[in-house]
């Protein structure tokens, strides 16, 4: 069959596969495929299964909206999940099916939603968080906010609401466990299912402090004990299958800047947390970036069924790897490596379920049992008539001597002798990671006829701590010379590539970045810049987390005086003065990680400077546009940098 370029709409016919649950026993898999539904403008999820032993696949929920989160009951004769658009639901609920058929059930119906289910260790009970409102609910439509952490990105508003724990026996009412200005999360049953353990910062600094506890309070409510002592700032948290240790995520540092995730452990009772990943130089928590999937819940910490080993996966770059620790060892085991490996979960025999990913091909349902399966093949057939390139990985020194990965992807028809333009791709955080994970903008770059480059530059994660932590302080300064001496490199080793028609893009920090080198050089044609950052200034005060990145961007650890000058002199837009290259903007209306605000800023300076330049504004979208936005915006989105490169490159 011959293979045609990828195209924009390429997208409707991908399926994405995600968050894999593999049943106690072994036998079966309980994991959710995605589809676009581009008519309705939307994504329909649904559960499906997988049988260990034959590999045979079987749809298992036919909802008519998204069915995701599916849960395994103790006995493995239930799931749990979560549904949206069930009965017209307009929030997230909660409902269970029976493994021998029948209809679902709706467990609970809560008017902010459900996240974070999970059943009891006798399958009795569920225990669930939602949104709750600390007094009555107002009887306006005015936002009266006395908190600093008021909205968050892909969450909006929600003043006067805290998340709070409960639970629930299905077919009576939910019990509130927990009722308090703090936020729930990660909660776990402990204890054969007496107690609930969750972590949280209960301290009147609690908008404005990195550090988290682990407490525990009694399934029926009541006094809430603090089990760690405040200088933690943890992630999530696992019990042991006895019940009697804890293992978290999490770092000892909390006033220190990008400081790696370290797993410990400790008594659950009171006791001194123990450091086991002393050895082991990645972060833990850190995934591959992509545009091509859903992304599958991070499990976190994952013990063995004899309580002497756990499981977890990260970033060593360029894989999303997963391992297995024996306590007390230090150094983890690598179980599966050579693919960026996302969610993953783990039978009582040791089986591992996960879901993977490459350059070239979105995430599939594998098993490791000692050896490696793929159990699914949901996007073979799209993917044997696409002509996609294959990343050529290379390394380069920095000005510091230290060895940095790159990839480049050619043109699809490339021929020797011709020369072609180049487009430099930039991540955010900054401590995204590239990797071996598949990007549909990337591809249809180079069906367009261009070169692609990308890189990690020194304040990525998947690599050491010291590499991390490198642009704290410094945005826009240590990246930007990596960013140049590594678009160096790829013209010195690919000589074909044309160094007159140089593009570059990115978004968040990418678009920081973005913004940031053109006003600092011209060596570049053409930008698109991405839910970007032109003025630290003003992101301070607008931002779901501005207020907490001072001190990251150029060390001053307040907000006013001479520090707005420091945070100035790192903002693009103090240097808009310098900038030649044609810039196309894209942005999110609904955006509150990089507002809407900043897009206009640097419209309105770029065209009060003669800049060629646009502004695409989406509407009812928000930092996530690229990866998780509606199909059709999506779409014309790829559409719009695509359009941007033709014309200027």
């Amino acid at each position: 069959m011959a293979k045609h370029k990828i195209k924009v709409e390429d997208l409707r016919r991908f399926k994405f596969v995600s968050d894999p649950q593999i049943s106690p026993d072994g036998y079966r898999i309980a994991f959710v495929v995605s589809a676009i539904d581009y008519k309705g403008n939307k994504y329909r999820r649904g559960i499906w299964l997988a049988d260990t032993e034959s590999g045979e696949l079987s749809q298992f929920t036919y909802g008519p909206g998204a069915d995701n989160n599916p849960r395994w009951s103790p006995d493995g004769k239930k799931l749990l999940f979560l549904a949206k658009g069930r009965e017209k639901d307009k929030k997230t609920q909660l409902y269970t099916i029976s493994l021998s058929g029948g209809e679902a059930q709706l467990v609970v119906d809560m008017e902010n939603g459900i996240g974070n289910p999970e059943w009891s260790p006798d399958g009795k009970r569920i225990l669930f968080t939602s949104r709750t409102w600390m007094d009555k609910k107002p009887e306006t439509d005015v936002k009266h906010i006395k908190r600093i952490r008021y909205k968050f990105n892909n969450m909006g508003f929600f003043p006067g609401k805290r998340v709070q724990l409960y639970t629930i026996k299905p077919g009576n009412k939910p019990k509130t466990i927990s009722k308090g200005e703090y936020d729930v999360n990660n909660p776990k049953w402990a204890r054969g299912g007496k107690s609930i353990t969750f972590i949280t910062n209960m301290d009147e600094d609690a908008d404005t402090s990195r550090v988290t506890d682990i407490f525990r309070v009694d399934a029926k409510g009541g006094e809430l004990i603090k089990l760690t002592d405040g200088r933690f700032s943890i992630a999530n948290h696992s019990i042991s299958p006895d019940g009697s240790t804890i293992a978290f995520i999490g770092y000892d540092q909390p006033s220190r800047l990008a400081v790696d995730y370290d797993l410990w452990t400790m008594s659950s009772g009171e006791g001194e947390p123990r450091l086991e990943t002393g050895s082991f130089d990645r972060s833990l928590m850190m995934g591959i970036g992509s545009d091509l999937r859903v992304s599958s819940p991070n499990p976190g910490v994952v013990w063995s069924s004899d309580g002497e080993s756990v499981y977890f996966n990260t970033a060593d770059t360029p894989y999303l790897n997963i391992y297995r620790l024996k306590l007390g060892e230090e150094r983890p085991e690598a179980l599966v490596t050579g693919k960026t490996a996302e969610g993953f979960s783990v039978s009582a025999d040791g089986a591992v379920a996960f879901v993977a990913m490459n350059a070239t091909a979105p995430t599939e349902l594998f098993l490791y049992d000692g050896d490696e399966r793929k159990l699914s093949g949901f996007n073979d057939r799209v993917l044997s008539g696409l002509d996609l390139i294959e990343p050529e990985h290379f390394t380069f020194k920095n000005r510091l001597g230290r060895t940095v990965d790159g990839w480049l992807m050619k043109p699809v028809g490339w021929e020797a002798g011709e020369s072609y333009p180049c487009v430099l791709e930039m991540h955010g955080g900054p401590r995204g990671v590239y990797g071996d994970g598949i990007y549909h903008e990337f591809h249809l770059l180079t069906a367009e006829g261009y070169a692609v480059i990308y890189t990690n530059p020194r304040g990525s994660a998947g690599y050491e701590e010291p590499y991390t932590q490198a642009v704290m302080r410094h945005y826009g300064e240590v990246d930007t010379e990596d960013f140049l001496d590594f678009t160096d490199e790829a013209l010195k080793r690919y000589p074909w590539i044309d160094e007159s028609r140089l593009g570059l893009t990115g978004g968040s920090y990418g678009g920081y970045t973005t913004n940031w080198i053109i006003s600092h050089s011209d060596r570049f044609r053409a930008a698109v810049t991405c839910r970007s950052i032109c003025n630290w200034v003003s992101k301070f005060g607008v931002s779901d987390i501005g207020f907490m990145q001072p001190e990251s961007i150029s060390g001053e650890k307040t907000y006013w005086g001479e520090a707005l000058v420091h945070q100035m002199r790192h903002s693009p837009l103090y240097h808009v003065d310098n900038v030649k290259t044609p810039c196309l903007i894209i942005h999110s209306e609904q955006d509150y990680r990089c507002p809407m605000a900043e897009a206009e800023q640097w419209f309105t300076a770029l065209k009060l400077l003669g800049v060629p330049t646009e502004l695409v504004r989406f509407p009812e979208e928000n930092h996530e546009l690229s990866r998780s936005g509606k199909p059709k915006h999506r779409e014309e989105r790829l559409e719009h940098i695509l359009r941007w490169f033709r014309e200027y490159l």
